[in-house]
């Protein structure tokens, strides 16, 4: 009988770095996963159990709460099936999501070592896990060669720092009194090793907490720089409030929120950075503004050389590795994971790298400002294969919304700029056609595993203007293609409804910007209550146009959910 898990009880396995040999995977994932626990020893998870089907009794018992005109008649009692009877029950799910529960290592190790060779999983949801950046980085090295998985979500899943090297936790420390003499060494010896271990990784985690914090605060910094323009403006902003008095974790939320219009987690995180042992509260339950005031203005922006370091970034790495070109995922969603500009920049790198797999990526409700937009803008304009682009409720501005919309802004080309541009499309042409001819010729051929996405070759197109005015000259444009179908903005705070009707002209055709839920949306609604239908699909006339355009554009969705 397989020992019940427990969070723990497989700590002391060391997991193989491949499938044991001898070992032949059948392809459907529960089914290996726990054979495979049996082989190395370890207690099957039951997040990766195999689930009975629903028998025809159970069913109508399942519906009894229905109306009664939905009611068939009740199946004849069925006689109690026996233990083969029950295991031919069991069934492979194409739908795996693990919610509320821990994982530990050795489970997602041997899930990684396991899903290169499942054929039936399509979908993986990992929601409120607590994964941590090592277990991200063995479900990456899992998702990889003719894994059947297409799709990952990953909900409510921050992620910590890993724990600092031991030596550097040293370094940092004080050196110990050499007057201490004979009696400081006594006392060393007297120290057991368990003493020690025990305040050596106190130790680490003390530093990864402190760095962890500082990490926080600069990340509210930046917020508050996006909407109020420096901390001069922040402090301001709260008027007449006296900043020494203590208030508790609720008043200190209400008034960030009454005095800066901002609220969410992280105000309810900051208050217990200020609350802990680097401000001196020690988990009393009140801080001062005051307080907030110094810990921000502490954390001075990063530097250049700092800036370039971030590339390396720990928790974004970890998660850039789900976005790399090696990965069969074709659709990513990381909801409410945390992410901000220090962890996008090594996901942008790998989304600069063209990886043609990933259709859809959802960064629903992070902490994604004007910066982080830019970043995200610049890797759009080299991947063009993205079909779905989610940042609803980040906070991204008017700046950011114009970032994110730039890449698709049709380019006026100078005079000297138009042979070289119609060279390179008559080689995206040749390209495209080779392309076309080979699939052409792959029809009727029996493919055993699955196909990978091919990189689509993209046509850009060069529009010709008559010419204006004085001149007599036709103005060339160059719109650069993309695979884009929907950018989704809704619920940031994007307050100019002229920048969306500057930009919404230039969009690529066929593609949708969903506003909802923005101040922008709900002045256009004023305005053009016709774009309130859900059945109106046309984009905008061409409005305030700064370079003339082909009128399709945006197609701009502002109504309420």
């Amino acid at each position: 009988m397989a020992p019940v898990w427990v969070y723990g009880i497989n700590d002391h396995l060391d997991l193989p770095e491949k499938l044991p040999s001898g070992f032949e995977p059948t392809g459907a994932l529960c089914t290996d996963f726990r054979s495979l626990c049996d082989v190395v020893g370890a207690a099957p998870h039951p997040a990766f159990k195999l689930r009975k089907k629903l028998a025809a009794d159970r069913a109508y018992t399942h519906m009894q709460n229905r109306r009664p005109s939905f009611l068939g008649a009740k199946p004849p009692e069925s006689p109690t099936p026996t233990k083969a009877e029950e295991k031919a029950t069991l069934i492979e799910s194409h739908h795996i999501a693990v919610r509320s529960v821990l994982l530990d290592r050795t489970s997602i190790g041997i899930l990684s070592l396991l899903l290169p060779k499942t054929s039936s999983l399509k979908v993986l949801v990992f929601s409120d896990c607590n994964l941590d950046c090592e277990m991200l980085r063995l479900l990456a090295t899992g998702l990889t060669g003719v894994c059947s998985v297409e799709s990952l979500q990953i909900e409510y899943n921050s992620l910590d720092l890993p724990l600092p090297q031991l030596a550097e936790v040293e370094a940092e420390a004080p050196s110990p009194d050499a007057e201490d003499g004979e009696a400081g060494d006594k006392g060393k010896e007297e120290t057991s090793a368990w003493d020690a271990a025990a305040k050596s990784l106190e130790a680490r985690e003390r530093k990864r907490y402190s760095v962890q914090s500082e990490r926080l605060l600069r990340s509210f910094r930046e917020w508050l720089e996006s909407t109020h323009g420096d901390l001069n403006a922040v402090w301001a902003a709260f008027g007449d409030t006296n900043f020494d008095a203590g208030i508790t974790a609720q008043d200190f939320h209400v008034s960030v929120y009454d005095h800066l219009g901002i609220s969410g987690p992280q105000v309810l995180e900051v208050f217990e950075v200020l609350d802990g042992p680097d401000y001196g509260a020690e988990g009393g339950g009140c801080a001062s503004l005051n307080t907030l005031k110094k810990a921000l203005e502490g954390v001075p922006p990063l530097t250049e050389e700092e800036e370039a370091a971030k590339e390396e970034d720990p928790l974004g790495a970890s998660l850039a590795q789900l976005l790399e070109k090696n990965v069969v995922l074709e659709s990513v969603s990381l909801r409410q994971c945390a992410v901000g500009r220090l962890e996008l920049v090594p996901m942008v790198n790998a989304l600069l790298k063209s990886p043609w797999q990933l259709r859809c990526l959802n960064l629903w409700d992070n902490r994604i400002c004007d910066r982080g937009a830019e970043l995200l803008a610049s890797a759009i304009d080299a991947y063009r294969g993205i079909e779905y682009l989610g940042l609803g409720r980040n906070r991204i501005g008017d700046a950011g919304l114009q970032s994110l919309c730039r890449p698709f802004t049709p380019t006026p080309l100078a005079e000297d700029q138009v042979a070289g541009a119609k060279d390179r499309i008559s080689k995206q042409e040749a390209a495209a056609k080779a392309v076309a001819d080979a699939k052409e010729k792959a029809q009727g051929t029996e493919f055993s595993s699955r196909q990978m996405r091919a990189e689509v070759p993209l046509i850009d197109e060069l529009i010709e203007v008559p010419p204006t005015g004085d001149s007599d000259k036709p103005t060339f444009l160059l719109r650069r293609l993309t695979e884009l179908k929907c950018l989704v903005l809704s619920e940031n705070p994007i307050k100019s409804a002229e920048v969306v009707e500057a930009i919404q002209p230039h969009g690529p055709r066929g593609a949708e910007l969903l506003l909802r839920c923005t101040p922008a949306g709900s002045d256009l609604a004023t305005k053009r209550p016709e774009l309130l239908k859900d059945k109106e699909r046309r984009p905008l006339l061409t409005l305030q146009q700064q370079v003339a355009a082909p009128t399709d554009g945006w197609t701009l969705r502002i109504a309420p959910y």
